[in-house]
C-alpha cells in the first residue's frame, strides 16, 4: 500500500505547517485539514484495494490509520482550546475542568480496552479492527466522525481517541494549573529568571526541536513552547510569527545562538590558557 505515510513523515509536515504558520490557531486548522486529507486519501483507496489477509486488515485500521485519526482528535482539541484562550480565566477554568472530567469518564468507561492495549494483546484484534466483525462487538460510535463501515471498525475511532487523550490530559491540567496558580513555578522552587529577550528564547526552542535534541525528533513544538512556558514564566504568544522574523533575518538568522556560542568558546578557551 504506498498510499500509506509513516509517523515521522506525517509529523515532519506537522512541523512545517507549524513553522510556516503566524499564529497557534492557523497551524492547528492547517493542521486539521492536511490530517482529514490524509484520511481521505486512505478512504478512497481502502474502497478499492482489497486487503491480502486478515492480519493486513488489523494492521491497517488498528496501526496505520491510527497514525493520521489520533493526530486530527488532538489537534482538533487544541484548536477548540485555543479558540477559548480569549476567554475570561473563570470561563478557561471551568471549561478546563469540564473536559479534564470528561476525558477520566472516558478512560474510566474504557479501562478493559485500554488494558487490552497497554498489554499488547491480540486475541480480539479481528472483532475490533475488522470489518466483517463489526456486528459481532459493541461498537464504539464517535457522533462527531462521519461513520463509514467501509472505512471503520467497530474499536479503530476508540483506539485513536484514547491516544489522542493520553496526550490531551496531561496538556489540559497544566494549563488548568497555570490559570489556577499563575505565579507558580514548577514543583520545585528556584529563582531563575530568564533575562535575554523572549525572541531569543524562541531561537533556543526552535534549534531544540529542529535538531530532534528532545524525543528524537518527535516531541511537538507545542508541548516545548508549554515547558518553557512554565520554566521561565513567560508567556510566548505568536511563536510562529516570531519564527519567521527570525527566518527573515538580514545576515546572521542563529543570531543569539551564534552569541552563546561565542561567549562560551571564549570562556573556554581562556579557562584553558591558565
Amino acid at each position: 500500500m504506498n498510499f500509506l505515510i509513516t509517523s515521522e513523515q506525517l509529523l515532519k509536515e506537522i512541523s512545517k505547517i507549524e513553522e510556516s504558520s503566524s499564529s497557534r490557531l492557523i497551524a492547528f486548522n492547517r493542521i486539521i485539514k492536511y490530517c482529514r486529507e490524509v484520511l481521505e486519501i486512505y478512504r478512497k483507496n481502502i474502497r478499492v484495494l482489497k486487503f491480502e489477509s486478515l492480519s493486513e486488515e488489523v494492521q491497517f485500521f488498528k496501526e496505520e490509520k491510527q497514525i493520521p485519526l489520533s493526530q486530527l482528535i488532538y489537534f482538533t482539541n487544541l484548536h477548540t482550546l485555543e479558540l477559548e484562550s480569549t476567554s475570561s480565566v473563570k470561563y478557561r477554568m471551568k471549561y478546563l475542568s469540564k473536559k479534564i472530567e470528561k476525558i477520566n469518564k472516558f478512560f474510566q468507561r474504557n479501562r478493559e480496552f485500554q488494558l487490552y492495549i497497554d498489554l499488547e494483546q491480540t486475541r480480539m484484534d479481528k472483532f475490533y479492527f475488522s470489518r466483517n466483525f463489526q456486528n459481532e462487538v459493541t461498537s464504539y460510535y464517535d457522533t462527531q466522525q462521519y461513520w463509514d463501515p467501509e472505512f471503520s471498525t467497530s474499536h479503530d475511532s476508540l483506539l485513536a481517541h484514547l491516544k489522542a487523550y493520553e496526550r490531551l490530559l496531561p496538556f489540559l491540567q497544566k494549563e488548568l494549573i497555570k490559570l489556577q496558580h499563575p505565579q507558580r513555578e514548577l514543583t520545585f522552587s528556584h529563582n531563575l529568571k530568564w533575562t535575554a529577550s523572549k525572541i531569543d528564547l524562541i531561537e533556543i526552542i526552535y534549534a531544540l526541536h529542529f535538531s530532534g535534541a528532545i524525543n528524537n525528533g518527535t516531541a511537538n513544538i507545542i508541548d516545548i513552547v508549554s515547558l518553557f512556558e512554565v520554566v521561565f514564566n513567560q508567556k510566548l504568544d505568536n511563536c510562529y510569527k516570531k519564527l519567521s522574523e527570525i527566518k527573515g533575518r538580514r545576515g546572521r538568522i542563529t543570531k543569539f545562538l551564534d552569541e552563546i556560542t561565542w561567549a562560551f568558546e571564549q570562556k573556554v578557551n581562556r579557562e584553558n590558557e591558565l
